[in-house]
């Protein structure tokens, strides 16, 4: 029994050790990009990719038909 119980408390101690660590290193990662924010690029593009972006070609009404699963012809 005391054994089980030595044991939770150890697995309990090293899942909040984690944690932390992981926090602090995070916090760290943080502040030094945010040190360094104004000589960096940023990493993604402010605009979505090319096949994201829909094309002016289509209108409103094929799509809402395409959408609502209904043939062409009707």
């Amino acid at each position: 029994m005391l054994g089980s119980l030595l044991l939770i408390v150890m697995m309990a101690t090293s899942f909040a050790a984690g944690y932390c660590t992981r926090s602090l290193v995070s916090h760290r990662r943080r502040t030094k990009y945010i040190k360094w924010e104004p000589y960096v690029r940023p990493s993604r593009s402010s605009q979505p990719p090319q096949f994201l972006m829909r094309s002016g070609d289509r209108s409103v009404a094929s799509l809402k038909r395409f959408a609502s699963g209904s043939s062409r012809n009707s």
